[in-house]
């Protein structure tokens, strides 16, 4: 007799067998706008002939529905009269991040089936095709309200280019051509203007949830780290020199997060600049490693005080918390502050050969030096 383990592989194999083909199936049958825009301008030549409810009409609704349900409600669209060429936004909603929690923002996607109606008129052809790569830079960087409004924006843009084709019948003179390829170009500058605003701050701020996101790792990084040890050594809370390598680990995070901050918050974002297209994966990652670089040195200054390796002059006969934790916070707020300091250790440690000095200090003395 088989036990209930033996049929579990089998079990798993089948599921995954029946989810591959139930995709495969749904893949088949999914709707590409070009169809669905195909469908729409047969349903049209028959809504010419006065004929009503006709086999085109029911295909284009079946073919609607199957767009819709795989891309979402449609938002907008202009379709053309006299050839099968559209433009469509349609609106997606988002995943719930983990299955459960807050939904994601929805996504909002351009359509575009433009060869058709173009095809005679390749002026108004680049245009489109500049609206479409525009559609998918700002579909991927910004999100909210400026994707809705940038969006909409590059729809109407389109949609103007498509109606000065389609009432000429496919064939506007050069004349009118060239005049609205010179207004659809002049109008995208604009929209590009609007895109690089809202993506500047988007791309803003990302990185500062990509922060908030470092600071929580930094967090259950410390609690397992001090679970860990405890394990193996002799830790205490209590302890002083425990409570401030803490209170510096903390404080050159903060540090490096108001520094962030703060350069954010100065005139046009001065000495922050971010390239937003990178993605928002990528910002949401480099932004998350900016509290550990912080906390690492501030952690690094503190062993370099405790042994020695770095002299301050101050008055106090003997360091209190406050003391480490100030410098933990200068540490995370400014690295160069810090790299000087680490850079006087490293000396102590292993002092510069003289030729090696000799080399560093000739091109400062012959004005070859570097700012």
């Amino acid at each position: 007799m088989s036990s209930p383990a033996a049929h579990a592989p089998a079990f798993s194999l089948r599921r995954l067998r029946q989810r591959t083909r139930e995709a495969d199936l749904a893949a088949a049958e999914a709707v590409a706008f070009p169809e669905l825009v195909w469908a729409h301008y047969l349903r049209q030549k028959e809504l010419y002939k006065e004929e009503m409810h006709g086999p085109r009409e029911a295909e284009y609704r079946e073919q609607l529905g199957r767009f819709v349900q795989e891309q979402g409600p449609v938002l907008n669209a202009y379709w053309c009269r006299n050839e099968a060429s559209a433009v469509a936004l349609t609106e997606k909603k988002g995943n719930r991040v983990l299955g459960f929690l807050w939904r994601r923002l929805p996504n909002i996607r351009l359509h575009a089936a433009t060869d058709w109606v173009t095809s005679d008129v390749p002026v108004i052809g680049r245009e489109l095709h500049t609206c479409e790569t525009l559609a998918i830079r700002v579909s991927e960087v910004l999100a909210g309200t400026s994707e809705r409004i940038a969006m909409q924006w590059i729809l109407s843009v389109a949609g103007y280019l498509l109606a000065v084709v389609d009432e000429a019948k496919g064939k506007p003179t050069e004349k009118d051509a060239a005049d609205a390829a010179a207004r659809a170009r002049t109008e995208l500058m604009h929209v590009e203007a609007y895109y690089a605003r809202a993506g500047d701050k988007t791309g803003r701020l990302i990185y500062f949830w990509g922060m908030m996101i470092g600071v929580v790792s930094l967090g259950v990084l410390a609690v397992v780290g001090s679970a860990i040890y405890s394990l193996f050594g002799n830790f205490h809370l209590r302890d002083g020199d425990t409570q401030t390598f803490f209170i510096c680990y903390a404080m050159g995070a903060v540090g490096a997060i108001v520094s962030v901050m703060a350069r954010m918050s100065s005139v046009r974002g001065a000495g922050f600049d971010i390239d937003y297209e990178v993605g928002r994966r990528s910002l949401r990652r480099v932004g998350s490693f900016r509290p550990a670089i912080g906390a690492i040195f501030a952690v690094v200054l503190y062993f370099a005080l405790r042994g020695d390796l770095i002299q301050l002059q101050t008055s106090a006969t003997e360091h209190t918390s406050f003391f480490y934790a100030t410098l933990a916070f200068l540490a995370g707020f400014s690295e160069r502050w810090v790299k000087i300091l680490l850079g006087g250790a490293q000396r102590v440690i292993a002092p510069p050969d003289k030729d090696e000095s000799k080399e560093t200090t000739e091109p400062a003395a012959q004005g070859g030096g570097v700012d």
